[in-house]
């Protein structure tokens, strides 16, 4: 028997926002439905400061708080946010860890007397007449003697607003994605790519049966961890999926009418399709001619971090492996030996050949 938990008694149809907020490296989404329901998912670290943020969009009560995993990335944040607005229920995987910043945040639970829930598959929670929530990892019986445990038993949520559905994924890895596809994955609008964009998540399998149109990945700026990963950015480009990115773009929203959904920017920048975006910003309020494909000619021979990663499908990460290469090894002979690099295939040369060359008497020829 699914469980039926009512957080409204109904709602207006209406617009439904996601805000997947730029929080550096760690996670914080706020959902916005119609008749001023709200549900915040993970409050990401101290630094991050969500309780601010929340504050400054106006936000005085949140009728749901999901802390999908116990890690200071996804709960730094969580109990200055519980006890700096009025809470409507707080949901968990029901996993304790042993750190301050978990007991910190269950105190306060029960010390303000929030209402529990716990996050188990087939649960729904209703925000309206046309949105449920509902959960879809983890089991009764949790994932064990994974690579981590909290990680793989992340709370999973399925939003569906009519026609539009969007799937959370906290950060779920391999472990999670077989255990979901065992059991049946069915397509979703949006994806909130799991862990940043690890490595361990994303894989191939999963993409093919979530068939999104869009993915947000939330990461930090040249965070340590090297997220979002090389390989997994090429899953997504291969599965031909429009890609955002927090450290590009900073918060990224999408708006559902329950027919259609869109997305919207802080920093507005040119989008690639799967690949991460150029870190270039542009306003919105300007119109800015490109400049001429001769100017725009990296020499991977000669360029620092910052050309290499406005090579499309290169980024920060790849950039620092292909200077460290250069380094040890000499320069590349060709465009085409940009293949050594772990994670560089022949397609992400393909995209970034008009734009490469190893020439260093004629920069302008590719």
């Amino acid at each position: 028997m699914i469980a039926l938990l009512a957080l409204c008694i109904a709602a207006f149809a209406g617009t439904l926002k996601v805000h997947v907020l730029d929080v550096g490296q760690g996670d914080a989404i706020l959902i916005e439905a119609p008749n001023n329901k709200t549900v915040l998912i993970d409050a990401g670290t101290v630094k991050a400061n969500v309780t601010a943020e929340l504050k400054r969009r106006g936000i005085e009560t949140l009728n749901l708080v999901v802390s999908t995993h116990p890690h200071a990335d996804h709960i730094g944040g969580m109990a200055e946010v519980l006890k700096g607005f009025d809470i409507g229920r707080y949901m968990d995987n029901g996993m304790t860890h042993t750190t301050l910043t978990y007991a910190r945040t269950m105190a306060v639970v029960e010390r303000k007397g929030i209402g529990y829930i716990a996050a188990v598959k087939d649960r729904n929670l209703q925000l309206g007449d046309e949105i449920v929530m509902t959960i879809i990892h983890p089991r009764t019986t949790l994932l064990r003697g994974t690579r981590s445990d909290l990680n793989s038993n992340s709370v999973v949520i399925r939003l569906q607003h009519k026609e539009i559905c969007f799937l959370f994924t906290g950060d779920a890895e391999a472990p999670t994605e077989r255990d979901m596809l065992n059991r049946g994955v069915e397509s979703c609008d949006v994806l909130k790519v799991a862990h940043h964009g690890s490595e361990h998540s994303s894989t191939s399998a999963f993409l093919r049966a979530v068939k999104p149109r869009f993915a947000a990945i939330s990461a930090g700026t040249r965070n340590r961890y090297g997220h979002p990963d090389p390989e997994a950015l090429e899953r997504l480009h291969q599965a031909g999926i429009e890609v955002h990115r927090t450290d590009k773009e900073g918060t990224i929203t999408f708006v559902s009418d329950g027919k259609t959904v869109k997305v919207s920017t802080e920093k507005t920048v040119e989008a690639v399709t799967g690949h991460p975006i150029a870190a270039v910003t542009r306003h919105p309020q300007h119109s800015i001619k490109p400049a001429p494909t001769q100017d725009l000619i990296v020499n991977i021979n000669t360029a620092d971090a910052l050309a290499l990663d406005t090579l499309p499908g290169i980024g920060p990460s790849r950039a620092a492996t292909i200077l460290a290469h250069r380094k040890k090894n000499g320069p590349f002979n060709s465009c085409e030996a940009l293949t050594i690099i772990y994670g560089i295939g022949p397609k992400t040369v393909a995209n970034l050949r008009p734009r490469c060359t190893v020439t260093t008497n004629d920069e302008s020829t590719p």
